[in-house]
């Protein structure tokens, strides 16, 4: 299944918002009052050469402490490649749009989550230049994830970077600790269980292991006293998928021996939380004559 990087990303910048504009805009986050800030959902822009109507990734109005409001534009870019060069003058007309559409000040922010290493950096603004003495600069914060070094986050009470450095740069060989470390800082950041379990899923899908590198993993969190509490999180993960497993395999040998189940049955099966009693009904399913006799 295709990877939503929009969807990941997005959802993860909207539930970390202060902590992403303080670990990349640290000079802007001061100025905000985090207790305002409005997710704008419906925003569209149209592509001034294409016609294409896309909606813009995240857009966010601010109250400042000082007084005062401004827009937080955030667009995500996964699949770089050389037209990227193109890049700012993209970013200008996403920024032009929404300026003249609310009229308010913007702070403009790119986040490439790819992987490519680039030959040549793409800008970090875009300059059109009319005559001698016309001229308009634009410039906007550029976060290239992959050309960051996950080192400069190791020592940071940011729960976001965490998370974030499964995409940075570091070596094949150092995957499998890096990834028991990143999931040991997460869980000891001290954040509510939502927005913990949205972290933990980030480093799951962009640091997938290879099944001997798996194999690695569990011993390490195993065996290192360090990382308790990532053996007792795979261990619960590991336990729920089995018990899942289970549940999905027990409606699928009621469906073969009643043939079609009614829909009342399968949420009740589906309610099931004790391993004692799908263990039970696994056992007498074979058996049964009817629903009634396992008492379903």
């Amino acid at each position: 299944m295709a990877i939503d990087h929009d969807h990941i990303f997005k959802q993860l910048v909207e539930a970390f918002f202060r902590e992403f504009m303080e670990l990349f805009c640290p000079i802007e986050a001061a100025q905000i009052d985090f207790r305002h800030v409005e997710f704008l959902r419906e925003e569209l822009f149209t592509e001034v050469r294409g016609g294409r109507r896309k909606r813009l990734d995240l857009v966010a109005k601010v109250r400042l402490k000082a007084g005062g409001e401004r827009f937080i534009l955030v667009h995500f870019e996964f699949e770089a490649s050389r037209k990227e060069q193109d890049f700012p003058r993209r970013m200008y007309e996403y920024f032009s749009q929404l300026f003249l559409r609310h009229g308010l000040p913007i702070v403009p922010i790119a986040v490439f989550s790819d992987d490519a290493e680039w030959t040549q950096p793409v800008p970090d603004f875009f300059e059109l230049k009319l005559s001698p003495r016309s001229r308009v600069r634009f410039d906007y914060h550029l976060i290239k994830l992959s050309q960051m070094s996950h080192r400069r986050f190791l020592k940071s009470d940011n729960p976001l970077a965490f998370a974030l450095m499964a995409k940075m740069k570091y070596t094949r060989r150092q995957r499998v600790r890096l990834k028991a470390d990143f999931l040991r800082l997460i869980l000891r950041a001290g954040i509510d269980p939502a927005r913990q379990s949205l972290l933990v899923e980030f480093v799951e899908t962009y640091m997938p292991l290879l099944a001997a590198e798996q194999t690695q993993f569990t011993q390490l969190v195993q065996i290192e006293e360090t990382y308790r509490e990532v053996h007792q999180m795979v261990t619960t993960y590991e336990k729920a998928g089995v018990e899942k497993g289970k549940l999905e395999a027990l409606l699928l040998l009621l469906e073969n021996r009643f043939t079609k189940l009614p829909d009342e049955v399968r949420r009740k099966v589906e309610k099931i939380n004790s391993s004692q009693r799908i263990n039970e009904l696994l056992l007498a399913v074979l058996d049964a004559k009817s629903l009634s006799e396992l008492g379903l």
